[in-house]
């Protein structure tokens, strides 16, 4: 198929959108067949990167009602001079590079997985899934867009935008951060400084949501759901939020595409990244929801009431001085505790990957279940709970602690393949 075949074709299949819609994608598609002859592609295999004129066009037609049925909720009180704005702001975060959005999307994504290393989810120094795109919806929110384009905080370059925003405000009490390809870091401002938020970088789009209403500030990038690299170009987007001495407002971040670090601040926490590694240093909250779909998970120095960690394909790793209630899995990767004093139930699993857990001090039951992995616990000589160990039926049982048959607790291990080892923490 030749480029011209190709975007007649789809005019064609968009004749039922707005006149301004369309011509907008038809500019973002003679925008990548340019930079696919400028990367030496022919016309025939930049159509085949981009996919079938016809999936594009639904693809279009069905984001296009998504925004419109979107706008017909919100009950913000803005002119229709603002909503049309807001509307095109969504135009142009939809268009922005929709050929790569739909198409050949399984073969690009084989080809993305052949370079990936599913032993390093587990290693929180790398980040192998910057570059990788998934979405999880997030929240509901409406407020005004800002349109940063007329700010002068973004430049247009080829295939995209260079972006560096900087802002600031005051009597922030809550904090919903929404991302896609881009990494994310949370941290204390400078004593005495406001909340300020920070994104550098390139992107493919310029469309951002930042705002502070009624004391929840919202970050979010309007961007399209799904973005594939057919011609190379790399989105190195980095976020940093900068909360004030004193916060302790819930703090809730998704990233489809992105790590998420957050150190020395306080508030409770909803994190999620659907590709990406989770590293939470030195916090305090009263419960960590912490989930990701394709990486690690990590929690150092922390003193948190109630733990529920999960990753997909990841190492799930807890250190803290305590902790209450803890529920760490993993699906393919292993899970470790380390606490000195726990009070409340620990329950730790994984599918594939082995289980360690050593504490000092433990008053509470304790669950840990490994598919294909081994299980190792170091615990006080004498715990106070009851032993319930089943041999699993590949490996070794070795138990050197002392249970309380007393004990309301329970502690109960149970492996299918791997050894499980009880042994006695040096007091």
């Amino acid at each position: 198929m030749t480029k011209h075949q190709f975007t007649t074709e789809l005019t064609k299949a968009l004749a039922s959108i707005d006149p301004e819609t369309r011509a907008e994608i038809m500019a973002d598609m003679n925008d990548h067949f340019e930079e696919g002859i400028n990367l030496g592609l022919s016309e025939e295999e930049i159509c085949i990167k981009l996919g079938q004129p016809g999936q594009i066009a639904e693809q279009v037609i069905e984001e296009l009602g998504a925004i419109k049925n979107q706008k017909s909720q919100s009950h913000h009180q803005y002119s229709d001079e603002a909503d049309s704005g807001s509307f095109a702001d969504s135009i142009n975060s939809l268009v922005g590079g929709i050929g790569d959005l739909v198409g050949n999307i399984g073969n690009v994504v084989e080809d993305s997985l052949k370079n990936i290393d599913f032993g390093k989810f587990g290693d929180f120094s790398s980040f192998p899934f910057d570059n990788d795109n998934q979405q999880a919806e997030f929240g509901n929110f409406e407020p005004v867009v800002v349109d940063l384009r007329n700010m002068g905080e973004t430049t247009r370059v080829r295939g995209g935008y260079d972006i560096n925003i900087d802002k600031a405000f005051t009597d922030v009490r809550s904090l919903n951060v929404s991302l896609n390809l881009c990494s994310l870091k949370i941290a204390p401002a400078p004593q005495g400084e406001s909340a300020r938020v920070v994104i550098q970088g390139r992107s493919r789009y310029d469309n951002f949501l930042i705002e502070n209403k009624n004391g929840c500030l919202t970050v979010i990038d309007r961007h399209p759901i799904f973005r594939f690299e057919v011609f190379g170009f790399k989105n190195t987007l980095k976020a940093t939020i900068l909360l004030p001495a004193g916060y302790d407002g819930n703090i809730k971040a998704k990233t489809s595409a992105g790590n998420i670090t957050i150190s020395n601040v306080c508030g409770n926490l909803d994190l999620n990244t659907a590709a990406g590694t989770i590293l939470v240093d030195n916090h305090k909250c009263d419960t960590a929801h912490l989930r990701s779909s394709a990486g690690g998970i990590k929690l150092m120095g922390c003193v948190i009431s109630d733990v529920n960690a999960n990753s997909s394909a990841g190492a799930v790793y807890v250190e803290g001085r305590e902790a209450g209630n803890l529920t760490l899995s993993s699906s393919a990767g292993t899970v470790k505790g380390l606490v000195n004093k726990i009070r409340g139930d620990v329950n730790m699993s994984s599918s594939a990957g082995g289980i360690r857990l050593e504490a000092r001090d433990v008053q509470g039951n304790i669950t840990a279940k490994s598919s294909a992995g081994s299980i190792h616990m170091r615990l006080p000589k004498e715990v106070n709970c009851r032993i319930e160990l089943k041999k699993p039926s590949i490996g070794s049982v070795r138990n050197s602690l002392v249970g309380n048959p007393q004990s309301p607790y329970v502690l109960r291990a149970t492996g299918s393949i791997g050894s499980i080892t009880l042994e006695a923490i040096e007091a």
